[in-house]
């Protein structure tokens, strides 16, 4: 401040020295000089210093600091022309200095002043505050590998002004349980460090942590947590049924961290694509996937135990399905005697006999009732006994018990009335 101090007193100096120094008010910074001012990151910045009297005195702009550094005297720019603009003697009185900050940057915050070369020297001060968005450090991995049943730590160190705050959530949304899978948690965690114990499987996601001040943009930055372990085989069905001839097709899920490899394997033997067999599998999820064997033609060869097995650095797992021949298929008809349904239409045609008629017609439909309730009875066990045995054949509904023996009861109805007409008649005879 020494060297600053001694350029503003030297017009003073030589003033008072050769006696040339004309009486005059003394100068005066208005009140509404300067003042503190608040900037966005890269605006252009002004300090406004009104001077009242200025005289034969002249106006300097100071930035503090240790030292203090002179930026410009009187209409002269001392220094980082490209950084501060001055316009002396503006205002409708001429009596305005102002000092530009272009493109303002974090270290132009601070204190600056505006000075006038009296005895002792003159002076009005500002502070200048620069709001910064936020920003995340990239030092940390966008990717944590972490085993099952181990502790982990995710950190977000973000840094603006004002001071940010960081705020953490899954990327698929789902709760960030911090203390083990079944542990307690809430879809949003605050803090800079998200600590989660006795990870499991269920942690892996894409973790986003969020920093905000208030000043726009938001920055945000993603770590994976991968979590390692041992593969879990689960078959789809244990017992698989499949005619010869036909596709059959097994099916396995493996859970792993990393991707597992996958084999199928019969009778201690690798399966691998073929005319006869074709494997392949999806990844339905984070630690998921889906693994398929085809026999594209079983035959009774095929028939037996086939192995799904999965391995990975952590472990190996596997899972037995069962190939097995299918079951023939049946179909139950009707079938209706020619002579049966002839029987039938002559039942019911109708006439009108005689008195002789009708007793002789009694008589021979007595008999008649005899012989063909013999043959409605042997007919019947004829339509139980037709069933055929039909392999690999489209199946049709099977009759039920129920059913057979309603259609048993409706065809000795019939007869009972039959014969009670029959007895009727011959009464009235």
């Amino acid at each position: 401040m020494s060297n600053e101090y001694s350029l503003l007193m030297f017009p003073t100096i030589l003033c008072q020295l050769f006696n040339v120094c004309t009486r005059q008010a003394p100068p005066v910074i208005s009140a509404d000089s300067m003042g503190n001012t608040i900037a966005l990151l890269g605006q252009d910045v002004d300090f406004t210093c009104k001077v009242d009297n200025l005289g034969r005195h002249m106006v300097a702009f100071v930035r503090a600091g240790k030292p203090p550094r002179l930026i410009s005297f009187d209409e002269r720019i001392f220094r980082q022309r490209d950084k501060y603009e001055l316009k002396p003697r503006m205002g409708p009185m001429n009596n305005e200095w102002v000092l530009t900050i272009k493109n303002a940057q974090e270290k132009d915050r601070g204190n600056y002043s505006c000075q006038i070369n009296t005895d002792p020297v003159m002076s009005m001060s500002g502070e200048l505050d620069i709001r910064v968005p936020p920003s995340v450090s990239r030092n940390t991995p966008s990717a944590i590998e972490v085993r099952e049943g181990h502790n982990a730590t995710l950190s977000c160190k973000a840094e603006g002004n004002p001071a940010p705050t960081v705020i953490w959530r899954r990327q698929d949304r789902q709760i960030i349980r911090y203390n083990g899978a079944t542990g307690f948690g809430a879809s949003v965690f605050h803090g800079p460090n998200l600590q989660l114990t006795k990870v499991s499987r269920k942690h892996m996601s894409e973790y986003v942590c969020v920093a905000s001040n208030g000043i726009p943009p938001d920055e945000s930055y993603t770590i994976k947590l991968l979590v390692t372990f041992a593969p879990l085989v689960i078959p789809k069905e244990t017992d698989v049924k499949a005619s010869t001839g036909s596709m059959a097709r097994l099916v396995c899920t493996a859970e792993s961290w990393p991707r597992p490899e996958v084999t199928w394997e019969k009778d201690g033997k690798q399966i691998f694509d073929s005319d006869d067999f074709a494997t392949s599998q999806t990844v339905s999820g984070q630690y998921h996937s889906v693994h398929v064997l085809e026999i594209r033609k079983v035959t009774g060869d095929d028939y037996g135990t086939y192995r799904c097995s999965a391995k990975n650095d952590n472990g190996a797992h596997y899972a037995d399905i069962n190939l097995e021949a299918a079951q023939p298929e049946y179909i139950y008809t009707n079938v209706i005697p020619e002579d049966r349904e002839l029987a039938t239409r002559e039942t019911q045609t109708t006439h009108h006999p005689s008195n002789l008629q009708i007793k002789h017609h009694a008589y021979n439909q007595e008999q008649q009732r005899n012989a063909q309730h013999k043959q409605s009875h042997h007919h019947h066990r004829e339509h139980q006994q037709a069933v055929y045995y039909v392999s690999n054949a489209h199946p049709q509904p099977k009759p039920s018990k129920t059913e057979l023996r309603q259609a048993s009861i409706s065809s000795s109805s019939r007869w009972s009335v039959i014969s009670c007409i029959t007895t009727l008649l011959l009464c009235i005879y």
